[in-house]
């Protein structure tokens, strides 16, 4: 009875992580008015994170701009120094953000990826920390 128990709680622990681990970063929440995107991470792995940004198609050179700190932030939020946003005219409200561990498209973090599709810029999270303001995490 103890293991079945002590399986549930694991299990239940494990969902719960799980849902705490997807970020989410409003532009509101961190005191912008100009406009309102919420970049929302959807699933992830490893190397990358799929995320939801409703009207991103629409977006301006501002919250372009915004944007790239929120993708910094997940960066440097999940331990990574570099990013690559993966979008296109097709890509509707998402957009896929890879996390290399070099400023290379040959990093292992691009192999299941077509990435001459895209063409890719990779970011490192250090220039925009005096940008955005990030802090050490």
């Amino acid at each position: 009875m103890k293991i079945i128990l002590i399986g549930i709680m694991l299990l239940v622990t494990g969902f719960y992580s799980n849902a705490e681990e997807l970020l989410t970063i409003s532009a509101k929440e961190k005191g912008i008015s100009e406009f309102d995107f919420e970049v929302k991470e959807v699933t992830r792995n490893n190397n990358s994170s799929i995320l939801k940004v409703v009207k991103f198609q629409d977006r301006s050179a501002a919250a372009s701009r915004w944007m790239m700190c929120a993708y910094s932030e997940i960066a440097q939020k999940r331990g990574f120094s570099f990013w690559a946003a993966l979008y296109d005219d097709n890509s509707g409200d998402e957009v896929i953000v890879v996390f290399p561990s070099s400023k290379s498209l040959e990093d292992p973090a691009f192999h299941d990826i077509q990435v001459k599709h895209f063409k890719p810029q990779i970011m490192p999270v250090k220039v925009f920390k005096k940008f955005c303001g990030l802090s050490d995490v």
